[in-house]
């Protein structure tokens, strides 16, 4: 009898749909829901907040490395100039690892790093494999989305600072 339950739960796990987030992404011309997000010291923050032009969005370590080269170089000033925000989506990681190692590090950022705690906290953001969510955005309204793979290439795709 266990075996029968174990077998249909399987089979419907498989019949879902591999990434349920992508399926929720909002597009060009969609308006970024509100809400607040802890930055890496626990304050909360609007999101996507006033001024907001650019969204550096991340899941993924890789991607999100290339997202702290680019904003370590260009620095928290400039960022704020310029209404670039960087978005972690954290909820993938084991909680030992979140508290003993990536926050601490997060920490020692000059710059805010809001973070995503629960999947479904960004199940609307667009997302690929091993790339940085760009999105262009005016007064919340999505206006570009852009997936970018290395620091060079999210500079090129900002622009001047």
């Amino acid at each position: 009898m266990h075996r029968r339950t174990f077998v249909l739960a399987s089979i419907a796990t498989l019949c879902l749909p591999l990434n349920p987030a992508r399926a929720a992404a909002l597009g060009v011309g969609a308006t970024l829901p509100q809400m607040t997000l802890d930055n890496q010291h626990g304050v909360p923050q609007a999101f996507p907040g006033a001024g907001t032009r650019f969204i550096l969005f991340a899941v993924e370590k890789a991607p999100s490395d290339e997202v702290n080269a680019y904003l370590t170089d260009i620095g928290a000033e400039a960022m704020r100039r310029h209404g670039i925000v960087f978005v972690a989506d954290i909820s993938g990681m084991p909680a030992f690892v979140t508290q003993n190692f990536a926050l601490p590090k997060m920490r020692k950022r000059p710059y805010d790093i809001l973070l995503v705690t629960h999947a479904a906290q960004a199940a609307f953001m667009p997302r690929e494999k091993d790339a940085v969510t760009l999105l262009r955005v005016d007064q919340g309204k999505i206006t570009g989305i852009g997936f970018e793979r290395n620091a060079l290439a999210i500079k090129a795709a900002i622009g001047p600072v």
